[in-house]
């Protein structure tokens, strides 16, 4: 009987291991396939949700691990299902609701993820990959109609209103391409002003840096403005806070904020017909903005008259012809999707509960990241110590750029930008812990 228990308890033990050795998996298919397929990163990530699922059972005991952000989130949770029990579709809503699965990826990270090596092989693996991508975005960008994995009928290939093809890389829309490149570039970005030691540090840094400006050219190409202008503020961001000196950051700033102001107003610029000039110019010309201004407006009307709850998830479009239809603004096909911004998304559907909780997120994170920041300028030197500041400066920056984006798009609501946006929030946190 002793023999039997004890096999029973060896068998237990090499369940768990296969089990954490499955998650292990998942983490690295999901750093690998995130810049690729939405469908396979949501696969690796299925993998990790399983095989979480199985460690437990088999261990008989709960597993999570007890971060900041739980109870904000939970709080989210809760005001999401309220929106939707008032809403205007509750079953819809309730559906819709299981798109907030993907935040699953930064508890799993922090639940079960010890080793500094692990995290250093997923930055690589998400440069290296991001970089390929963003040279076949750049490719699309110079020669229309270029989709190696779509036939013919289905291609993705998206005009300005300038002129010049946004590429979408392998995503669906270059909007997600760009919100997508925005991320990965502060990360990278951060890590090449990095002071990386040893004796393979000259080419970590060649490759942060050579990763990085790659990113930045598919990032153009994505013709992503609302991207654009996060990236830019995801860097000054990252450059205040890791120059000591603060007039160095400031004077950065200027010199950007004096260029903006010269190119818009200088009259030779105008003479300039670059679709990518023109795409850029367009950011500061009000009169091919009147459409999102309408769409704001339109959905300032709605909270209105759904404060508290909201309309529901999901059930904007639904709700929303009615508040644009006495503007008489003739709005363009798919406009409806959103409020094209994060904070008036969130009210209109979820009300001020949801708002609420929204930005509980977002502020515990920000006070946790800096904090971190703040307090690894301390820490003895380690082998890896010099990894864990430019990732939590560039996820912090990259997060920041997100928001700044997510004034003129409702990025949260994008399955592969919101799951790297959890990913990137994990990797943050994970130089919290004290064994990493």
């Amino acid at each position: 009987m002793v023999n039997f228990y004890n096999f029973l308890y060896m068998k237990q033990n090499e369940i768990s291991v296969f089990c954490r050795k499955t998650i292990t998996f998942g983490f690295y298919s999901l750093a690998f396939f995130s810049p690729i397929s939405i469908s396979l990163s949501q696969a690796s990530l299925f993998i990790i949700l399983l095989s979480w699922i199985a460690l437990m059972i088999t261990e008989r005991r709960f597993i999570l691990a007890k971060t900041p952000l739980n109870y904000p989130f939970i709080a989210y949770l809760c005001a999401v299902f309220i929106g939707a029990v008032f809403g205007i579709d509750f079953i819809y809503s309730l559906k819709s609701m299981s798109k907030l699965w993907i935040a699953l990826a930064f508890f799993a990270m922090l639940t079960f993820i010890e080793d500094i090596k692990m995290i250093r092989r997923f930055v690589y693996i998400i440069l290296l990959v991001t970089s390929i991508v963003s040279i076949y975005g750049a490719l699309q960008h110079i020669f229309p109609g270029l989709d190696i994995v779509r036939p013919e009928g289905r291609k993705v290939v998206q005009w300005t209103a300038e002129g010049g093809v946004a590429s979408s890389g392998f995503f669906n829309h270059h909007m997600t391409y760009g919100g997508f490149l925005l991320l990965i570039f502060s990360l990278g970005f951060s890590l090449s002003l990095s002071k990386i030691k040893g004796q393979e540090a000259g080419l970590a840094t060649l490759f942060y840096v050579l990763s990085t400006v790659l990113i930045f050219f598919g990032l153009l190409s994505s013709m992503t403005r609302n991207a654009w202008l996060g990236a830019a503020f995801a860097a000054i961001f990252i450059v205040i806070l890791k120059v000591k000196r603060k007039i160095i950051a400031f004077s950065l700033i200027g010199s950007i904020f004096l260029f903006v102001i010269a190119y818009c107003l200088l009259p030779a610029a105008y003479s300039l017909n670059s679709p990518l000039l023109n795409r850029f110019k367009s950011i500061f010309d009000i009169s091919k903005n009147v459409e999102r201004l309408y769409i704001w407006k339109s959905a300032a009307d709605m909270i209105m008259e759904n404060p508290i709850t909201g309309v529901g998830m999901n059930n904007y479009t639904a709700a929303i012809k009615s508040y644009r239809d006495k503007y008489g603004y003739d709005f363009s096909a798919g406009s409806d999707a959103h409020a094209h911004n994060n904070i008036l998304t969130q009210a209109a559907e979820h009300g001020v509960l949801g708002l609420a909780a929204f930005l509980w997120i977002w502020i515990i994170f920000f006070r946790e990241g800096i904090r971190m920041h703040r307090d690894l300028k301390f820490k003895l030197n380690t082998q890896h110590s010099a990894l864990s500041t430019p990732i939590v400066l560039g996820g912090l920056g990259a997060i920041a750029g997100f928001h700044l984006a997510g004034m003129f798009e409702a990025n949260f609501g994008d399955a592969e930008v919101a799951a790297m946006v959890w990913f990137i929030m994990g990797l943050v946190f994970l130089m919290k812990k004290d064994n990493i």
